[in-house]
């Protein structure tokens, strides 16, 4: 019997399994063949690390310091795959890909419920050849935690509104809890507002059937998921987490430039452009017949009201990231394949579509020289600079779209270009990032720095040294302490890359040293310099 049961599944399901096994293929793929290296990586994997390492489930810490920055739900998955995988690229990156296999499949699950077949297919094909959005799965951040829970619990929640089955409304409130244990309440906001908007556009915002939605029953939900963590931290913490996260890294993000991600409202669109390449040049004929439509498809309206609501409230954020509108992506893939479907039955296409696609030919054929350039300016990637051009395999897929396009062969003019920009999600995780991490300055050191040695850090150092090093350092202003650490352990190793370093390193009397590493950060301005005792 449960023999016929799976295989009766597999038959009924096969085709959503193949787009979760290529989803995850593409989410996943050579995640385990460059180093961590970027901040925000190098940060949340070393916290995991740590907590692993301390049999701390509770305070997260980086290099042994309070971290505020994030929940711990991706803490928690990280510390799981570390046990499974080992500490490394792919353990920190593992359940990033497989939740964005989940995203995707989902998407695709519950736009063919909705929308059917057809649309279902093209929303798929537009988020595999979404580049950015495919990296972001590649990363062990939370943001991959967050985008699938928040929109799994967007579409259970229209489920439940078609069906009024019970079971979709707690599916919903479960996947908004680990959204909000994910990257915070902030998510609880954005809930609200999508709903809000949905009843009253759809003229249900009422008593009867607000109560019929059990917000009460939301709130236990919640509560019961995300409140013993908060309060057990606040507690830990003496309330420092807490005011570091809610204050700092929520309300200050929010009204306040952090850390030089600000700038007009603009930005945030120029992201979703950015991140939904190269369907997102479709986008604004997407949303303009969306509206014309969404009346008379609920769940159009729906995605419409999401996407705007989600890039709208993040225009308005002081902070601007590109991961920031991320969330939105799946359910504007939706309205840009409800377009294209259109287009589809029409047999014909608009000077605006025309226009736009002339666009996106033009920014194809300039990728591979801009990517050639910005190599050839960082002086350490010189010798790599050439694998930029392996890049032009969206400008020839893109090419030939085109002139499919022009003779109204719309289907392989798709085709084309979805699968060119899809391969170019390989050749980057597959050549192209192992190429230039391998000049990291955390690279580099690996080579010359042996595995247990003595290292002390002189002001600060480059954030991916703990998790590439396995370890924590000691860092410390003083050049009496490193003269005193080099005294002691004269086979040491100092690293620096705060400014001004170099002069003052080398101006303390009876510190004689050698220079074994000068290395650029990738795409900074602050180098990473190592001494050793000069023997």
């Amino acid at each position: 019997m449960l023999f016929r049961s799976s295989k009766r599944f597999l038959i009924d399901n096969k085709i959503l399994l193949i787009v979760s096994f290529v989803s995850f293929i593409l989410c996943g793929f050579n995640i385990f063949g460059y180093p961590i290296y970027i901040l925000d990586e190098a940060k949340n994997t070393e916290a995991a690390r740590e907590m692993l390492v301390n049999s701390n489930f509770i305070v997260p810490t980086f290099n042994n310091n309070l971290r505020t920055d994030k929940p711990p739900l991706h803490y928690f998955f990280m510390m799981l795959s570390y046990k499974i995988f080992g500490v490394g690229p792919l353990g920190a990156r593992f359940f990033s890909a497989v939740f964005g296999a989940l995203t995707i499949a989902s998407t695709f699950y519950f736009t063919k419920k909705f929308e059917g077949t057809k649309a279902a297919y093209i929303t798929v094909f537009i988020l595999w050849s979404s580049v950015f959005f495919i990296q972001e799965f590649h990363l062990a951040v939370p943001d991959p935690y967050l985008i699938f829970f928040l929109s799994f619990s967007f579409f259970n929640f229209f489920n439940f509104h078609l069906t009024k089955k019970n079971k979709s409304l707690i599916i919903s409130y479960i996947s908004l809890a680990l959204a909000v244990m994910a990257k915070g309440p902030f998510s609880l906001a954005l809930f609200g507002l999508v709903v809000i908007l949905f009843l009253i556009f759809t003229k249900q915002f009422n008593y009867k059937s607000i109560i019929s939605h059990k917000p009460f029953l939301a709130t236990f939900i919640i509560l019961i998921i995300c409140l013993p963590w908060y309060y057990k931290v606040h507690i830990e913490t003496n309330g420092e987490w807490t005011k570091g996260f809610f204050l700092d890294h929520n309300l200050n993000r929010f009204g306040n430039e952090k850390e030089g991600h600000g700038g007009l409202f603009i930005i945030t669109w120029l992201y979703v452009i950015l991140g939904l390449m190269p369907f997102s040049f479709f986008i604004i004929q997407a949303l303009a017949f969306g509206y014309k439509k969404r009346k008379e498809k609920e769940f159009i309206l729906f995605c419409l009201i999401i996407a705007l609501v989600i890039i709208g409230i993040f225009s308005i954020s002081g902070t601007k990231l590109p991961n920031y509108p991320m969330p939105s992506f799946p359910f504007i893939a939706v309205l840009i394949a409800f377009y294209f479907v259109e287009i589809y039955k029409r047999g014909k296409v608009t000077s605006g579509l025309k226009w736009s696609f002339i666009f996106l030919v033009f920014i194809s054929v300039i990728l591979p020289v801009g990517g050639f350039i910005a190599l050839t300016l960082e002086k350490q990637l010189n010798e790599v600079r050439f694998f930029s051009l392996t890049l032009s395999v969206v400008t020839i897929g893109t090419i030939l779209s085109f002139l499919k396009f022009k003779k109204v062969e719309l289907k392989k003019s798709f085709i084309y270009l979805s699968l060119s920009w899809a391969s170019l999600s390989i050749i980057l995780f597959g050549i192209v990032f192992p190429q230039i991490t391998s000049q990291s300055p955390v690279s580099m050191a690996k080579k010359i720095i042996p595995p247990h040695s003595d290292i002390i850090v002189y002001k600060r150092m480059d954030s991916a040294f703990p998790i590439n090093f396995q370890r924590t350092f000691f860092i410390t202003d003083s050049l009496d302490i490193v003269l005193e650490f080099l005294s002691k352990k004269p086979q040491g190793y100092v690293i620096t890359n705060a400014k001004k370093a170099e002069t003052e390193l080398n101006n303390v009397e009876g510190l004689k040293l050698t220079l074994l590493l000068r290395q650029k950060a990738l795409f900074e301005n602050h180098v990473t310099l190592i001494y050793t005792k000069r023997k």
